[in-house]
C-alpha cells in the first residue's frame, strides 16, 4: 500500500473519530487547547553510551484535545522539534575537527588522550576505549502531527488538598517530516542536507541498489502522562512519549559504506566528505572497506522520545454561544 493511501485511511479514521466525539450525547463533552514544551531525545544507529546527555535537544507545539467520555478523549498535536546524536563525545569532536584544520595538534595537545600514534610508520597504535571510529554525528529539524486516543484513570488528590490530578496512557499516528542535516569539518559553520547527498548511495541506481527514503513518513506514538486540574479552566500535564518508526535514515545511517568517489562525482566534492568521517578523527586512521557495515547490524529502526510539559484552557459547551 502506498503511503498516500495509509495517510488518507488513517485521517478518514480520525474524522470518523471526531465525528462520534460530536454526536455522542452520552457525556457533557468539553474542548481544551494550549501549548506544548518538550525535550527530545534520540535512539538510533549513533546511540552514544551517554546517549541521552549528549543527544538531548528541545520542541515546542500545540494541541488540541477533545474528551469523549469520562475516561477517553481524543488529541490533535502540531509539534516543532530537532534532534541529534553522536557517537563520540562532543569534546572528541570539536578536538578532531580542530585537528582536521590544523595537523599539527594531532601529534601534541589534548588529542593524544584518545590516541597513540607512531609517527615513523605512521600510524595509529592505539585507541582509547570511547572512541568509535566512525565518527558520525547529525542534527535533525523535525515537524510532526499526530492524532491519539487517551485513556485516562481515576481522580487522586494530592496531599489531601483540591488539587486533583489523572494518570493516563495514549496511543495513535503520526506524520512527520524531517531533514537530517551533518555539519562540515572543512566548514565549521554550514550544515549539509544528509538526504540530499545520499551518503549510503540511496537511489543511485546505477552504482548501487539502496532505496531512496522519504523525509515524510507515518510513526506511531506511545506513551503516559499526568494532568492536573489547577482551576476550573486550567490544566497542566507532564508526559512521556516515544515515537515507534518506520525508517532506520532519520540520522542517515542504516546501511553499508560506499565510495566516497562515486558520491563526489555525482554531488559535488563536498558530499565526499559525509561518506566516511574516520580519517577526521586522525588522518593516519584507514578508511572503512567498501560495502562493510555503516549502520547497526540489529535490524530496528530509529526513533526518538519526547517528554515535556503542557498548559491547557478549558472551554466547556455551555461556554460557547449557539448559533
Amino acid at each position: 500500500m502506498k503511503f498516500s493511501r495509509k495517510f488518507n485511511f488513517l485521517c478518514l479514521l480520525f474524522s470518523v473519530g471526531l465525528g462520534y466525539a460530536a454526536w455522542s450525547p452520552a457525556f457533557g463533552q468539553y474542548r481544551e487547547y494550549g501549548f506544548n514544551l518538550y525535550s527530545t531525545h534520540y535512539i538510533g544507529d549513533l546511540t552514544h553510551a551517554n546517549n541521552f546527555y549528549y543527544s538531548t535537544r528541545g520542541g515546542v507545539g500545540a494541541h488540541f484535545r477533545r474528551h469523549l467520555t469520562k475516561n477517553i478523549s481524543l488529541r490533535a498535536d502540531v509539534n516543532f522539534a530537532m534532534l541529534a546524536g553522536a557517537d563520540n563525545s562532543p569534546r572528541l569532536r570539536r578536538l578532531s575537527e580542530q585537528a582536521f584544520n590544523d595537523t599539527s595538534r594531532y601529534f601534541k595537545g589534548p588529542l593524544t588522550e584518545y590516541f597513540q600514534v607512531d609517527t615513523v610508520s605512521r600510524t595509529v597504535t592505539a585507541v582509547r576505549g570511547d572512541v568509535n571510529l566512525r565518527n558520525l554525528s547529525f542534527r535533525a529539524l523535525l515537524s510532526e502531527f499526530s492524532v491519539v486516543a487517551e485513556y485516562k484513570f481515576g481522580e487522586f488528590m494530592i496531599n489531601s488538598s483540591v488539587t486533583r490530578a489523572n494518570f493516563y496512557v495514549f496511543g495513535g499516528f503520526n506524520v512527520y517530516n524531517f531533514d537530517t542535516q551533518g555539519k562540515s569539518a572543512i566548514d565549521s559553520v554550514k550544515w549539509v542536507s544528509l538526504k540530499d547527498i545520499t551518503t549510503e548511495g540511496q537511489g543511485l541506481e546505477n552504482y548501487y541498489e539502496t532505496k531512496e527514503f522519504r523525509s515524510t513518513q507515518i510513526g506511531i506514538p506511545l506513551g503516559i502522562g499526568v494532568r492536573w486540574t489547577v482551576d476550573k479552566y486550567t490544566r497542566f500535564a507532564a508526559e512521556a512519549g516515544y515515537r515507534i518508526l518506520f525508517t532506520d535514515y532519520l540520522d542517515d545511517v542504516s546501511g553499508k559504506y560506499v565510495n566516497p568517489d562515486v558520491i563526489g562525482s555525482v554531488h559535488g566534492q563536498q558530499a565526499s566528505e559525509f561518506v566516511d568521517r574516520t580519517r577526521q578523527l586522525h588522518p593516519w586512521l584507514k578508511p572503512n572497506a567498501l560495502g562493510s557495515a555503516r549502520g547497526n547490524t540489529n535490524g530496528l529502526n530509529d526513533g526518538y522520545l519526547f517528554i515535556g510539559l503542557s498548559l491547557s484552557r478549558v472551554i466547556y459547551p455551555n461556554d460557547c454561544p449557539r448559533l
